[in-house]
């Protein structure tokens, strides 16, 4: 028996984590889409009738924007939202391995949008990208 070869080959699994885009613009995924459209290293695919948008990485990995309501049932949720002039939100799905390769690519959005894009955590920290301050 200890002759016998380990030949258990794992795959690494990967982690994703839900983000958030709160921006105060009126905003789509087709303007995303065009804003990342001649980005050097994204690929994008949009579903302009369904709002979503799709960026792919050249690690082949996706990074995923859905819309998400802005009316938020939990008080101080909305209260957030509200204080800060939210109209569109976006939940952003990725890999957690790619997150800290995206900032710049975040940073570049809120900077032409606005907005700040966090965590989708209780009190929506750490901030990634723009600003959460009150408008």
């Amino acid at each position: 028996m200890a002759n016998k070869k380990n030949n258990t080959s794992q795959k690494a699994v990967k982690t994703y984590v839900d983000l958030l885009y709160m921006t105060p613009s009126e905003l789509h995924a087709k303007d995303i889409a065009a804003f990342f459209q001649n980005t050097i290293g994204l690929t994008v695919q949009l579903w302009e009738e369904m709002n979503v948008l799709e960026l792919e990485l050249s690690s082949e990995n996706s990074i995923d924007f859905e819309p998400l309501p802005v009316n938020f049932k939990d008080p101080s949720d909305a209260a957030f939202v509200k204080n800060r002039g939210i109209k569109t939100i976006f939940t952003i799905n990725l890999c957690e391995a790619d997150l800290n390769n995206v900032i710049p690519y975040f940073e570049q959005l809120t900077d032409s949008f606005s907005g700040f894009i966090c965590a989708d955590t209780v009190d929506f920290t750490p901030v990634y990208a723009g600003s959460s301050k009150k408008a």
